[in-house]
């Protein structure tokens, strides 16, 4: 609580401009590992609401009141006419401000659940891991070689093919809560949802170019190459075959289907003796359990709204709407409600906005309640 109350005292003297050398740094530092507190504590908005509420109600019943709510204030030895007197500049929005970061370190319904962020693991093919979000500004190299580069959360490769025709592959994973994008040798723009895994040669070779989704989501701008086409493996036998061309793959473990989605050029999906070839706005979906294929059309913007920072809903399961909200918050969700589960909703939120917003919206568009309890999501129907 003497941190709460500091932090708040440095917030308030940052709005008149009152802060030393030392306390700006100070206060640089915490906001810098606590951006989304700082922006509810500083909130202008937050700050009057608070002030108007003690504004409103008797002096002496509103100071009892707030260190009932701030217990580090009844230590302070602070007579009731010398508060007042400095109520209106000082005090009411320094303890507003003391009160918003109380309820956010301290408040049952104030979990903080950040939005997903660039963040993946390079795995090399002498089995060196790197942690890409911390490898900003760097190159990756191979002995003396220079592999690749990774700056802004890119990771763009050294262009050109082997000389020798033998391959070396590196694997990246984004966990829960990451994202990243890379550049292959060819001049392929690929994007990474979050829990994916992917492996590529560092360079190709003369022949058909060839990448591995183990796991995920994907979506790709490929390099246009009629004599060399550009082929995405799957776990379960199936590929993806395209010469130049912009789609999506989406190939988690926990979902029913294999979806590809095309949004420019031509490809072909295949398992075995089995192929479709789609046009521009179509999907296959391969179901995981029969193998059975269905090609459909689609709104493509919907499944590549997540390259773009958004979530796009076109009457989706409920179920499925919950998956993604799990890998990409990481958080653990409780429903044991199965027409919750079932029930479609449709709406648009910015990707990287806290969770907090995510829920409003569903809540809003639907009879459905989410409670968020440290990292479990809870969802049950709303009680009438």
């Amino acid at each position: 609580m003497n941190k709460i109350f500091k932090i708040a005292t440095l917030i308030s003297k940052e709005k008149v401009g009152d802060l030393t050398a030392a306390e700006q740094q100070y206060l640089h530092e915490w906001k810098s590992k606590n951006e989304r507190t700082y922006r509810l504590a500083s909130d202008s908005k937050q700050i009057q609401k608070k002030h108007e509420l003690y504004d409103k109600i008797d002096p002496e019943k509103s100071w009892n009141k707030i260190t009932n709510n701030i217990p580090e204030l009844r230590t302070k030895v602070i007579r009731l006419r010398t508060v007042m007197k400095w109520v209106a500049l000082i005090v009411l929005p320094l303890l507003a401000t003391t009160y918003v970061l109380n309820e956010v370190y301290w408040g049952k319904n104030q979990v903080v659940v950040e939005a997903g962020s660039p963040k993946a693991t390079l795995e090399l093919s002498n089995g060196e891991i790197i942690y890409l979000e911390d490898y900003q500004g760097r190159d990756i190299k191979s002995g003396k070689e220079k592999l690749a580069s990774n700056v802004d959360n890119v990771l763009v490769y050294q262009k050109g093919d082997v000389a020798d025709e033998v391959l070396h592959y590196n694997t990246i994973t984004t966990p829960t809560q990451g994202e990243y994008s890379a550049s292959l040798s060819d001049g392929t723009k690929i994007w990474l949802n979050a829990q994916t895994k992917i492996e590529f040669p560092e360079r190709f070779g003369k022949g058909k170019r060839e990448v591995r989704l183990i796991s995920g989501e994907a979506y790709f701008e490929v390099t246009k190459n009629e004599e060399r086409p550009f082929i995405v493996l799957l776990s379960n036998g199936s590929e993806v075959e395209v010469l130049g061309t912009r789609f999506n793959v989406m190939a988690y473990k926990d979902e029913a289907e294999i979806q590809t989605t095309l949004v420019e050029g031509k490809v072909r999906f295949g398992m075995m003796d089995e192929e479709v070839l789609l046009a521009p706005g179509e999907q296959s979906g391969m179901n995981t359990e029969t193998g059975e294929v269905q090609v459909r059309e689609v709104k493509t913007n919907i499944y590549t709204a997540w390259v773009n920072g958004k979530f796009v809903f076109n009457r989706e399961p409920m179920e499925s709407v919950l998956r993604k909200m799990s890998r990409w918050y990481g958080v653990k969700v409780i429903c044991d409600d199965e027409a919750v589960l079932k029930r479609r909703i449709s709406g648009v939120t910015d990707r990287y906005e806290d969770i907090y917003k995510f829920i409003s919206l569903i809540e809003e568009i639907s009879p459905i309640e989410l409670d968020l309890e440290d990292d479990y999501l809870i969802v049950s129907r709303k009680v009438k």
